[in-house]
């Protein structure tokens, strides 16, 4: 079995609300499932131990990204298959050095498909699959690849190298 990982923003799902059974906002659609092509960009590990893998790439991933804490959720291919969600792999846009096949597409979604993959979101809050990667964290992280030659620091965004050197 292997799991997708894709960055949320928890403060728009409404945490307390919808674990109780509230219907999902329309914000954590339209923020946190924004496609592109209808596609959704997710990275895949084999288990929960490969998980900082994918917050590497996701953390060192835009020429324009800035670094700051995020939320990710971790999904079940398995389930999302079974339910017709298909995915493809696809390069990912990371400085990381990835296996390629680390990075994935959910293909051709609709409207019904993004309502499956955020109920299957819900149920991942309920299941405490929601995680938090401080900023402090993921310098630890991005600051250990560099060391491991697993990142080059001269790939990261101008913004994430300063963010690197600073002491918030």
């Amino acid at each position: 079995m292997s799991l997708q990982v894709r960055k949320i923003n928890r403060a728009k799902w409404r945490e307390a609300d919808i674990v109780n059974g509230a219907e999902i906002p329309a914000d954590a659609i339209t923020n946190c499932l924004k496609t592109q092509t209808n596609n959704l960009s997710v990275w895949k590990i084999k288990s929960e131990d490969e998980i900082e893998n994918a917050i590497l790439a996701i953390s060192s991933g835009s020429d324009k990204q800035y670094l700051e804490s995020f939320d990710i959720v971790i999904l079940d291919s398995e389930y999302l298959e079974q339910k017709g969600i298909e995915f493809m792999v696809t390069e990912g846009n990371t400085a990381a050095k990835m296996p390629k096949d680390m990075h994935s597409n959910m293909v051709d979604l609709t409207y019904e498909k993004l309502g499956i993959i955020a109920y299957h979101i819900v149920e991942k809050f309920k299941e405490k699959k929601v995680l938090r990667y401080t900023l402090k964290k993921l310098k630890d992280i991005l600051n250990n690849a560099i060391n491991e030659k697993r990142v080059d620091i001269n790939i990261l965004s101008e913004n994430i190298k300063n963010k690197l050197h600073t002491n918030d």
